[in-house]
């Protein structure tokens, strides 16, 4: 499994880079490497016993970004070599890439991304926050998906799309399940002619399959929307699906669906949408907020879906490349790649996914403070118990002169299974960058983690002392 799926990998890299040869793009191309030793009171994240090792990192990065007339590409990528984890886990590829491409102009136009990320195998089981630890709780998941489209304008009456969605997610262990879909999507909407009332159909087919599981999703539909004035406008649909999936709670998975939203758009910098309907599984209550000011931003929202961990392991960002201003950043932080925790189990099985997400975010001239959460109920369809992940943190980055740089912060993080197992996470971080010259910085960080589980033997502590060089090349 391992081999295959650097194969795939390799090709992607071929593939994208291989776009520069065909493509007149202006080319901005970005490279580095870190250099971190590390050290650790327990790298093996047991509850007594405890061994301290120093660990050495080597970790090559690039940052890719491409724009031309027809065609696109971002691409950030890492590959961290460390003499910790043991075994596999001592290589670690991180990836994130997206490129899109105008086929025929005007009609015909293809999505492709890919990305690589480490995520734990076993929430309830210690994993740490990156590879360095000897926990062998990790899998390197890649997942590449390819999606063209065409899309149909009838001057200003109406716009025809149909889209071809096809994904594919490889993992580096063997109790992860490796899985693939297939999509198809065919809408027709109104046209720019419709102002005030805009109508539109859709029809969506999704086939997923793993090793051990697989579902068949079908719906159609119509939905229409009609402006009140320049703030408010009201959305609604109705339709009907068609689902085959694995469940033990329910007769049926079919059913009629329907949904109603208010949307308020004040000013161009707030935006609020709050909406009800049904589904097969219960009623899908939805919000959305976000107000952003010239110091601070402020967002929230609430839903309830019907997924599984697949899609939401798709959807990850492997690294962050803007931020809550939407301004670029540097990737590329000089700390050992992270592990992933946004699901219990993955690739077992469809669920609801009931998930609030909060985030707020004050600049000043020389300070930002952040705080956030997140909480996430998972009920499978399959009739296991609830599972729940839950993350809260604030932290604090302060300049305290043109080269030297703090930050602090808290990080709480709790997975937990109805009636039977509850783990929770403390990471407490301070740390201090200094700029060297134009093309480099040093880094030295301390991080406390407190893990408590009522499995007693899966408690632990670890302390950790990082010193990093991160140096453009």
């Amino acid at each position: 499994m391992y081999p295959r799926s650097k194969s795939v990998t390799a090709c992607l890299f071929l593939g994208l880079f291989g776009a520069e040869n065909v493509l007149s793009a202006d080319w901005q191309i970005s490279k580095s490497i870190t250099l971190a030793e590390v050290f650790t009171d327990n790298v093996d994240l047991e509850h007594d016993n405890k061994n301290s090792e120093w660990i050495t990192t080597v970790t090559p990065n690039i940052s890719v970004q491409a724009n031309g007339a027809r065609a696109n590409l971002s691409l950030t990528g890492s590959l961290e070599a460390n003499t910790g984890g043991g075994g596999s886990n001592s290589i670690n590829p991180r990836l994130g890439a997206s490129a899109d491409a105008e086929v025929i102009e005007d009609f015909v136009f293809i999505d492709t991304s890919a990305n690589i990320t480490q995520n734990t195998v076993d929430a309830f089981s210690p994993s740490g926050v990156d590879s360095l630890n000897s926990t062998e709780n990790t899998t390197n998941t890649y997942n590449y998906n390819i999606s063209p489209y065409f899309t149909q304008r009838f001057k200003g009456a109406a716009e025809v799309t149909g889209r071809y969605t096809y994904n594919y997610q490889l993992n580096s262990s063997a109790d992860v399940d490796d899985s693939s879909s297939q999509a198809v999507m065919l809408g027709v909407n109104s046209g720019s002619d419709f102002t005030q009332f805009t109508w539109g159909s859709t029809v969506n087919y999704k086939d997923s399959n793993s090793d051990t599981t697989g579902s068949e999703l079908l719906s159609a539909g119509a939905n229409f929307g009609y402006k009140l004035n320049r703030s408010w406008q009201l959305q609604s649909s109705l339709g009907y699906e068609w689902n085959e999936i694995d469940t033990n709670i329910r007769d049926s998975s079919n059913g009629t669906q329907w949904s109603l939203a208010a949307v308020w758009t004040p000013t161009t910098r707030t935006s609020l949408s709050i909406g009800y309907g049904d589904r097969f599984f219960g009623s899908t209550p939805t919000l959305d907020f976000s107000h952003r000011s010239r110091k601070s931003v402020f967002t929230a929202s609430y839903s309830r879906e019907l997924t599984d961990s697949a899609t939401l392991l798709s959807q990850q960002d492997a690294f962050s490349t803007t931020d809550a201003f939407g301004e670029p950043i540097d990737p590329i932080t000089g700390d050992p790649l992270p592990v992933s925790n946004s699901t219990i189990n993955v690739t077992d099985g469809v669920f609801v996914d009931e998930r609030f997400d909060l985030a707020y975010t004050l600049t000043g001239k020389r300070s930002t403070f952040r705080v956030g959460g997140s909480h996430s109920t998972q009920r499978f369809e399959d009739g296991r118990s609830d599972e729940i992940l839950q993350e809260y943190n604030v932290g604090l980055t302060r300049q305290l002169s043109r080269t030297l740089d703090a930050n602090l912060g808290v990080t709480v993080s709790q997975q937990s299974r109805e009636s039977s197992e509850d783990t929770t996470t403390i990471n407490y971080d301070l740390g201090v960058t200094r700029k060297v010259g134009v093309d480099g910085k040093f880094n030295l960080s301390y991080r406390l983690i407190d893990s408590s589980s009522d499995d007693i033997t899966n408690d632990y502590q670890e302390n950790r002392l990082q010193f990093s060089y991160t140096m453009s090349l």
